[in-house]
């Protein structure tokens, strides 16, 4: 049977299907290992620019003081996961109007997960392959390929993997690796080479991809030749240094506001990523370039470096 899942809290609720039944459940941070041990990650989305954490938090204990659940909602993609881990440990002090917020961010969680759901079981419904890659494409276009419905389809490939449901880990992979392409086709340049990092589990193979990337060409080498051939003007890199740890940081950001333990481990994987490209343009590129880096994405690390 196929297995829909918002993560959230342990509740049966009925699928699109008889076929199908879905459940919630709580996130697990083991990482995805399907098809040929590929990893399957939450999708990076470019964040909600974000406000600041004093504007925020206090945006958020105002709406407390006048009972209105719609100004948390309106504002949780914006919230940077700082904000969310401050409004957590006020809560847990006992103060009232963060366990007033803190409910209300787990509402706004939990219905962001449940339309994820639903529009799985909208694709799962289809039946017959191209009619659910046709709702796929649509469903990108229409820019409903969220971090939430990213973070249901890792949850369902998970269930699939760990009850041995071979037919259905075959399809969920199958959904997120057309996802991938896709939006791999839409994003900006240095966006669509954090996607392609995250696909690719062998290490050189990450390597090859970064100086490919990241590294102004200055020779190249033609089909049938073992001989490289120098450029009379270097090539520029298809993603400067900069624009790849904008993406990095924005991706973090994004996975960030979903504060759940599938996102957390992507946070991970990302940092793995920036981590490799790090090596990558302290080798290739400037020292001015390597300090730029550096300094973007220390920043948006540490949240989860002092969680």
């Amino acid at each position: 049977q196929g297995w829909v899942a918002p993560v959230a809290h342990r509740a049966a609720v009925h699928g699109a299907s008889p076929h199908h039944c879905a459940h919630t459940a709580v996130g697990e941070t083991r990482t995805l290992n399907v098809r040929r041990g590929a990893r399957v990650h939450a999708q990076v989305l470019p964040a909600t620019p974000a406000e600041s954490e004093s504007v925020a938090l206090e945006s958020l204990l105002a709406a407390a003081r006048v009972d209105d659940p719609t100004i948390v909602d309106e504002a949780f993609d914006r919230l940077r996961h700082e904000t969310m881990v401050r409004i957590n440990q006020m809560a847990s002090e006992g103060d009232k109007e963060a366990l007033w917020v803190a409910k209300c961010m787990e509402d706004a969680m939990r219905t962001r997960m449940a339309a994820g759901a639903d529009k799985l079981r909208t694709l799962l419904a289809a039946g017959e392959i191209q009619r659910m890659d046709a709702l796929l494409m649509k469903l990108v276009r229409d820019g409903g390929v969220d971090s939430a419905f990213s973070l249901v389809l890792t949850s369902n490939i998970e269930h699939a993997r760990t009850s041995a449901d071979k037919t259905m880990l075959q399809l969920y992979t199958h959904l997120y690796t057309r996802i991938q392409e896709e939006l791999e086709k839409r994003v900006q340049p240095a966006m669509g080479l954090l996607h392609r990092l995250l696909r690719t589990t062998d290490a050189g193979m990450r390597e090859r991809i970064l100086v490919d990337f990241l590294v102004v060409k200055t020779s190249v080498t033609l089909p049938g030749s073992s001989e490289p051939i120098t450029l009379e003007t270097p090539t520029p890199p298809k993603v400067s240094a900069l624009e790849f740890g904008e993406a990095v940081r924005d991706a973090v950001a994004a996975l960030g506001s979903m504060d759940v333990a599938s996102a957390v481990q992507s946070v991970e994987d990302c940092r793995a990523a920036a981590k490799q490209a790090r090596l990558v343009i302290a080798e290739y590129c400037t020292p001015e370039e390597l300090e730029e880096f550096s300094a973007l994405l220390m920043p948006a690390f540490a949240p989860f470096q002092q969680k």
